[in-house]
């Protein structure tokens, strides 16, 4: 191992471990999704809180800053603080190596930053959705992701007042009050997917086009970036099927094969398949308002 990336795994930062607790619970994390993050045991975490370990490694740290997704220092102690314990720790250590070391740290960072700019990361991370969907109705959602071997955490924000339903792969946490899905995936050259059920406000507002609001943090094993999903954000709240995907009142051939392929797919979640065949053998469907559902018209044969 060369020395830089040892004198990188070595560096050791203090945490505050009321301040991690604090911001843990303001995002309504449990610490076994952020030891999942990091990489370590929920009892660690518990230490970490505890400050019964106050001195972790720096790249622990900057893992457990992701996790709680805030900058670094946010989880440190003051300066003065910080430095004081460097050097009841370091009594021992001839002061003129432990400068070496930390011009070797600063050489390191500099020429991290360097490879980080001419090699960065980079993922393609969409987000597929329904053209319409029709308030109180369930309808589905897909996530696709592929790059080149990084882990990430996958952040999907609901329109307000909508309910998550189900997902596979399960989310790592589920946030109801805000309407925020996480989940921890390792993304490789094949596409990773996430399929979801989302339930439509009841009280949506006809032709108003709500928005979903995801991102993804991905880390290798020496960086991290943030990446927005690309694709669509927004629909159309409207009595209109969402497998209608061109809203004209019809489930033709090509619609009827996109759902069932979509079902394939989501073979573990309630998607009702059955319903949307019903529509698409009489072809044309309207909204009832008496039955408060989609149902198929009838075609007179007389």
């Amino acid at each position: 191992m060369k020395l830089s990336e040892i004198t990188k795994n070595d560096v050791t930062v203090n945490v505050d471990g009321l301040a991690i607790k604090r911001i843990r619970e303001q995002q309504s994390l449990t610490q076994l999704y952020v030891a999942k993050v990091v990489g370590v045991t929920t009892d660690t975490i518990s230490r970490w809180e505890n400050n019964r370990y106050p001195t972790i490694k720096r790249v622990n740290a900057q893992k457990l800053a992701e996790a709680l997704e805030v900058d670094l220092e946010q989880i440190l102690r003051a300066v003065d603080a910080q430095m004081e314990q460097l050097d009841k720790g370091k009594k021992t250590r001839n002061i003129k190596v432990w400068i070496s070391v930390v011009a070797i740290a600063v050489v390191a960072a500099v020429c991290g930053m360097w490879l980080w700019r001419a090699h960065p990361i980079h993922i393609v991370a969409e987000r597929l959705l329904p053209s319409y969907a029709s308030p109180g109705m369930i309808i589905p959602v897909q996530i696709s992701l592929h790059g080149a071997g990084v882990r990430g955490v996958v952040r999907e924000t609901l329109p307000a007042g909508w309910e998550f339903v189900s997902a596979m792969p399960v989310p790592s946490s589920v946030d109801k009050d805000k309407g925020l899905l996480r989940w921890i995936v390792q993304i490789a050259d094949s596409p990773v997917n996430i399929y979801y059920l989302v339930k439509v406000a009841a009280d949506g507002v006809l032709d108003s086009m709500p928005s979903f609001d995801g991102g993804v943090v991905i880390r290798n094993t020496a960086d991290s970036a943030r990446e927005e999903l690309i694709g669509v954000n927004r629909l159309v709240i409207a009595h209109i099927h969402w497998a209608d995907l061109n809203g004209d009142g019809v489930i033709d051939d090509d619609e009827m094969l996109e759902a069932a392929s979509l079902s394939e797919n989501m073979l573990d979640l309630p998607l009702d398949l059955d319903s949307v065949e019903e529509l698409w053998i009489e072809e044309q469907y309207h909204w009832s308002v008496q039955e408060n559902t989609f149902i198929p018209n009838k075609i007179d044969t007389d």
